[in-house]
């Protein structure tokens, strides 16, 4: 009787080899299917949601009520006790420049790498 060779498996250290190799040739089409399971219930999650209880109408009349409440409002700032600022003077005092004089350190920079040597700032000790 001719004896058939047979081909082992190769066991890893913990001795599950073919779990492992299943795995490795197929854990990416697992993580795809529950990917697609979990997408699927969503979209039905998303079809099952009850209509809105209000319609267009009632959604213009309560438009309608805040216009109303808002027009027919007689309160001031001034009853109110409340601060106006006068913006457009604001925004002209933002738009000026910043004189750089208070920010400005004791020395200048110059650079010099430009011109081809080194960068350094002036009034600082001499490194040369």
């Amino acid at each position: 009787m001719a004896s058939k060779k047979t081909k082992k498996k190769s066991v890893g250290k913990s001795g599950g080899g073919a779990f492992q190799e299943f795995f490795i040739w197929h854990g990416e089409k697992i993580v795809v299917g529950i990917v697609a399971v979990v997408a699927l219930w969503f979209a039905l999650q998303g079809l099952g949601y009850q209509t809105l209880s209000w319609q267009p109408s009632e959604l213009e009349k309560i438009a309608g009520e805040a216009e109303t409440a808002v027009r027919n409002n007689t309160r001031t700032a001034e009853d109110e006790e409340i601060q106006i600022f006068d913006y457009a003077t604001y925004a002209e005092q933002i738009k000026s420049p910043i004189p750089a004089e208070p920010y400005q350190g004791k020395s200048q920079w110059i650079d010099r790498t430009i011109l081809g040597g080194s960068s350094r700032m002036t009034g600082a000790p001499s490194q040369e």
